[in-house]
């Protein structure tokens, strides 16, 4: 049996039947029947994720343990995202696309702002290194020059005006933790597998040494790895017509779309000087009254953001919830609070709140938050395919302790001296 698009939609196939590959846009979406942590695979089932990718399940063992990433074809098509305005980064950038061209001979893309950069500022010398053993043709004179030759076989991608969702096998980051939320936001349904490389300030998210980069490309190309599938939102701010109390007045959109968001949607008071006051309901049902400076739903891969500031459960993120935080509530009992993935959200400003809000998702779309507004939050269809370097709860764990310095204390405790 095979499940197209991370859902629940099966069909029979037989083993010697190819898999249908096509666009991110025709792909079925899972069912909603069931909620995530209950999305159970049978064995010899797949999921399918971007244009070649496919997660392999055995229910013998966990969800977080049984995700292992499988090419239905070997893949040929690769979209590189940097951090925008490092030349560092750019350096490194310019070695992971000769490698990916003359080495393992792939069909690179790059968006249309780091194409223009490429051809703007000079990478200097190529690092002379061991790690970079597997290079082969690459010469470790002058970059530059061996970049200037390739140039033209790389793929430009025009966001907005191209659709990669039938083109790309897989992606490759350099940067932080915000370059992989970049990364999230450029694909709004079907995303292909992602492995980040830690080039950025924190790196929670991305656990991939730069170093390693040959090593670790050739393991994803031949299917070696597994990966994480970390759940996302899906929001929509709706606007209600002119006089906003009618039922007869017209509601619309907003945002362009349902937005797909990884880590947190925020509402909090923006300029106006007092606190505000948000209604929040779970399947429809009236749960509370947020009052303060706002308040955030967070994903598990969130908890490590903003809802982490606010004193919210740091959640491991296969667990499948959200996570609602207040911020600064005017409330000595108002605690964070996680509540199941299969529910509802919807917030809306209280019809006796004296000011506005701002709204903002994954810190991107923000706008004004006024009572003729509502926003409904969701699970979302299109989990992020992050590849794991030891595992999902070994990186998992290994961020906590390495980036966040969870746990840490200058000495441990001596042992008592035994009496002689």
């Amino acid at each position: 049996m095979t499940e197209r698009g991370g859902g629940a939609d099966q069909k029979e196939v037989s083993e010697d039947d190819p898999p249908e590959n096509g666009s991110g846009e025709d792909l079925v979406p899972p069912s909603k029947k069931l909620p995530p942590g209950k999305r159970h695979l049978k064995k010899q089932e797949s999921t399918f994720f971007g244009r070649n990718s496919m997660m392999l399940g055995d229910t013998n063992v966990p969800l977080y343990k049984q995700l292992h990433l499988s090419w239905t074809r070997p893949p040929s098509n690769c979209l590189v995202i940097k951090k925008y305005h490092d030349p560092a980064v750019l350096k490194k950038f310019k070695m992971m696309c000769i490698w990916l061209i003359t080495v393992r001979g792939l069909d690179v893309y790059v968006e249309e702002k780091d194409f223009e950069e490429l051809q703007t500022i000079k990478a200097g010398e190529l690092p002379r290194s061991s790690s970079y053993d597997n290079f082969q043709s690459i010469s470790t004179k002058n970059l530059d020059t061996e970049f200037i030759g390739l140039i033209e076989k790389i793929k430009v991608w025009k966001i907005g005006k191209d659709k990669l969702n039938n083109k790309i096998d897989f992606i490759a980051c350099l940067g932080g933790d915000g370059t992989l939320l970049y990364a999230s936001s450029l694909f709004q349904r079907s995303v292909p597998p992602i492995i980040a490389f830690s080039l950025g300030s924190l790196g929670f998210l991305t656990p991939f040494d730069f170093k390693e980069f040959p090593t670790v490309l050739n393991k994803v190309l031949k299917g070696t790895l597994g990966f994480t599938l970390r759940n996302r939102l899906e929001s929509t701010l709706w606007s209600k017509g002119a006089g906003g109390e009618s039922e007869d007045d017209d509601d619309h959109i907003i945002i362009p779309e349902s937005v797909q968001v990884l880590n947190e949607v925020v509402i909090h008071r923006g300029i106006y000087s007092g606190v505000c006051m948000i209604d929040i309901y779970c399947d429809d049902f009236f749960v509370t009254t947020v009052i303060g400076d706002g308040v955030i739903v967070a994903t598990p891969t969130g908890s490590t953001a903003y809802a982490a500031a606010t004193g919210a459960s740091i959640v491991a993120p296969s667990v499948p919830c959200y996570i609602i935080a207040p911020i600064c509530p005017h409330s000595l009992s108002f605690r964070p609070i996680m509540v199941p993935l299969n529910c509802s959200l919807k917030c809306k400003l209280n019809k006796d709140a004296r000011g506005d809000a701002l709204i903002s998702f994954d810190g991107r779309h923000r706008q004004d938050f006024t009572k003729n507004h509502v926003v409904d939050i969701s699970a979302s269809e299109y989990p992020l395919p992050c590849i794991d370097k030891e595992g999902s709860m070994q990186d998992w764990f290994n961020g906590l302790q390495n980036t966040l310095l969870w746990n840490g204390r200058s000495t441990a405790q001596k042992p008592l001296e035994k009496k002689k």
